[in-house]
C-alpha cells in the first residue's frame, strides 16, 4: 500500500481562502453581537463567547496549524505557521485543535442551558441553583484542558515514530520519509480513553440538546399567555436560533465521527477521502455565522439594510 503524503496544494489554498472568509464573517458577527443586539437580553454575552471561540478555532485551523490527515495511517501532519516556521511538533498542535473543538461544543451547550434557565424562571420549573452553575462552569473550563492534556500524552515519542513505521508499516516508509513534522499513533490505553470519552461526551451533549430543547418548547407554550407578544417573540426567536446553530453543529460532529471511523479502519486508498472530510469540517464556522445572522432578526435586518 503506497500513498502520496505530499502536501495537497488544493487543500492548502482551500484552508487559506475559507479561513479568510471565516475570520471576516466571525468578526462581523462579533460586531453585530456587541453593537446591534440591544433587543437581546444578557444571553448575548454567551453568544459572544461562542463566536469568539469559533474565531479562535478558525484561526488555528486555517492559518496557524492547518492539520492534514495521513490516512490510512493513524497519523497527521500540520502545515500552518506554528508547524512550518516555529517547528512545533504536529502532535501538540493536533492536541490544541482537539481542545479548541471540545471547548467550542461545550460553549454551545452552555448557551442552550443559559437560555433554558431564562425561560424556566418564567414558569418556575427546572431552575438550577447557583451551585450547578459553578459546577458547569468549572466542568466547561477543565474538560477541554483535560482531554487535550491526556491526548498530548497519548502519542508515541517523536524519535520512535520512524522505527514504528519501519516495523509495522514498511510499505509506507517511502511516503513518510520526506515528512519532517508529523505525528503517528498506535493503539494504547490513553488514546482509546480519549476516543471513548470524546465519543460519549458528544453523545451526552446531543442528549442534553434534545432534553433541553423539548423542555424549552414546553415552557414557551406555558409563557405565551403570561408575557407580552414582543417578549414571547424574542424568546421564541432565541430558541429557534439556537436550534439552527445546533443543526449546523452536526456539520462538525458527523464528519468528525466519520473521520475517526475512517482512520480507525485503516482502509486502503482512503487518503483523499480523509482530506475531503477535513475540508467539510472546516465549513462549520462560516455556516454557523450565516445561520446566526439569518435566524436573529436584529442581525438579519441590519445586514439586509
Amino acid at each position: 500500500m503506497l500513498s502520496d503524503f505530499s502536501t495537497p496544494t488544493w487543500l492548502i489554498w482551500y484552508f487559506h481562502i475559507l479561513g479568510a472568509i471565516s475570520i471576516f464573517m466571525n468578526l462581523g458577527t462579533i460586531y453585530l453581537i456587541l453593537f446591534k443586539s440591544d433587543k437581546i437580553d444578557n444571553f448575548r454575552y454567551f453568544l459572544l463567547l461562542f463566536q469568539i471561540l469559533c474565531t479562535h478555532t478558525d484561526l488555528h485551523l486555517t492559518l496557524l496549524i492547518i492539520p492534514m490527515p495521513l490516512s490510512p495511517l493513524i497519523a497527521g501532519t500540520c502545515n500552518g505557521i506554528l508547524a512550518t516556521y516555529f517547528e512545533i511538533w504536529s502532535h501538540y498542535l493536533i492536541a490544541l485543535i482537539i481542545t479548541a473543538l471540545v471547548g467550542q461544543m461545550e460553549c454551545l451547550v452552555f448557551c442552550f442551558v443559559r437560555k433554558h434557565q431564562i425561560i424556566s424562571k418564567l414558569v418556575s420549573r427546572h431552575v438550577l441553583s447557583d451551585g450547578w452553575y459553578v459546577f458547569g462552569t468549572i466542568l466547561s473550563i477543565t474538560s477541554p484542558v483535560f482531554i487535550g492534556s491526556v491526548f498530548s500524552q497519548a502519542g508515541m515519542r517523536r524519535e520512535d515514530q520512524m522505527d514504528y513505521v519501519r516495523e509495522n508499516h514498511p510499505s509506507f516508509l517511502p511516503s513518510v520519509l520526506p515528512l519532517t513534522n508529523f505525528a503517528i499513533y498506535s493503539s494504547n490505553p490513553l488514546l482509546i480513553f480519549v476516543i471513548l470519552i470524546t465519543f460519549f461526551g458528544g453523545l451526552f451533549c446531543g442528549f442534553l440538546f434534545i432534553v433541553i430543547t423539548i423542555d424549552m418548547l414546553k415552557a414557551l407554550k406555558e409563557i405565551q399567555t403570561k408575557v407580552s407578544l414582543a417578549s414571547f417573540h424574542r424568546y421564541k426567536t432565541a430558541v429557534t436560533s439556537l436550534l439552527a446553530q445546533f443543526s449546523t453543529s452536526s456539520l462538525l460532529l458527523a464528519p468528525l465521527f466519520l473521520f475517526v471511523a475512517l482512520v480507525a479502519s485503516q482502509l486502503e486508498n482512503s487518503h483523499t477521502a480523509a482530506e475531503v472530510i477535513v475540508a467539510i469540517m472546516a465549513l462549520h464556522s462560516p455556516i454557523n455565522a450565516i445561520v446566526l445572522v439569518a435566524t436573529t432578526p436584529p442581525f438579519r435586518n441590519f445586514v439586509l439594510r
